[in-house]
């Protein structure tokens, strides 16, 4: 058998270990990124993994990473190209769905956002968190009646978390269920937060019932809701408007113009204009009404149907 000459030895040798040390290299550079990320040094941790992507175009991790410093420093639709390229090379990791539909909805890719926390929930079962982010999204795309599904299920996992019945509440509202809405934020009013938890939402779900309960016509409720929201908090703005868009529905232009005077005296809202300039209308103001509804547009109120 014919043995192959020395320099033919030496020569694959050196090939040999120059492929050996550009895997250590990638996977070094790979780690010198993620160390600058561990340190919130974005911009140094994208030069890393530029370099370890140059050598290995085949680790995911390397992708994943860039992506999430890219995102770091607010070049988003760069870390999308980063996602899409992790999940391509493996589509089993729950973590990339993860990250990448956070920054679809983000960015209000509301459908595609929907797909990644699907992926989510078939890779890991259903679970409160992904069942609350996949709702966002759905309420995002216009999909209410999936965002409540999606509020209800994560409900049923856990039915002492305020947070997923004042979403379903908006949701509801959103759907036309005004009854479901008012009483999802009635439960919101009366229930307690979870430990540790940063959301306690009691002090404004009677103004959040109001608004539903404007919308659903039920204008007395309404106010009475604001009346009591005003006996808590005789400066809750939010009362003061909500209520005086229900005293505009039940014709008491006078009063709902009081309460729009006083919201716009602390906090000139476009809003606020816009809804005086209807109210000054009902009570035969039109000059007034004129001049509110050209603020309100001047401060960049898009009027339905104006």
């Amino acid at each position: 058998m014919k043995t192959l000459p020395l320099f033919l030895l030496l020569l694959i040798s050196l090939n040999l270990a120059t492929g050996d040390a550009r895997a250590q290299t990638a996977q070094e550079f790979l780690d010198l990124g993620r160390e600058q990320m561990d340190l919130w040094n974005a911009d140094e941790a994208i030069g890393y993994l530029d370099q370890s992507i140059a050598l290995d175009a085949s680790n995911a991790q390397a992708f994943f990473l860039r992506a999430m410093a890219r995102r770091d420093t607010g070049d988003r639709e760069s870390a999308l190209l980063d996602f899409d390229q992790a999940i391509a090379l493996d589509a089993g990791q729950v973590e990339f769905h993860y990250e990448r539909g956070m920054d679809r909805n983000y960015l209000q890719h509301y459908a595609e956002a929907v797909e990644d926390f699907d992926a989510v929930i078939e890779l890991e079962g259903p679970a409160e968190y992904s069942l609350l982010l996949r709702a966002d999204s759905r309420r995002g795309q216009g999909d209410f009646e999936g965002a409540v599904a999606d509020y209800t299920a994560a409900i049923e996992l856990n039915p002492i978390n305020p947070e997923s019945y004042y979403q379903r509440a908006f949701a509801r509202s959103d759907a036309g269920d005004f009854a479901g809405a008012v009483e999802d934020f009635t439960v919101v009013k009366d229930m307690e937060p979870l430990p540790d938890s940063q959301f306690d939402k009691r002090d404004v779900a009677l103004a959040r019932r109001a608004a539903v309960k404007v919308k659903a016509g039920d204008y007395a409720g309404a106010i009475a809701d604001c009346e009591s929201a005003l006996a808590e908090n005789e400066q809750d703005l939010e009362s003061i408007f909500i209520r005086g868009l229900a005293k505009s529905g039940q014709g008491d232009f006078d009063g709902a113009i009081e309460d729009f005077d006083h919201v716009i005296s602390i906090y000139p809202l476009d809003e606020a204009y816009y809804q005086r300039g209807k109210a000054r209308a009902g009570a035969g103001d039109a000059a007034g009404a004129e001049e509110d509804f050209q603020k309100a547009k001047e401060m960049g109120y898009e009027a339905p149907g104006r």
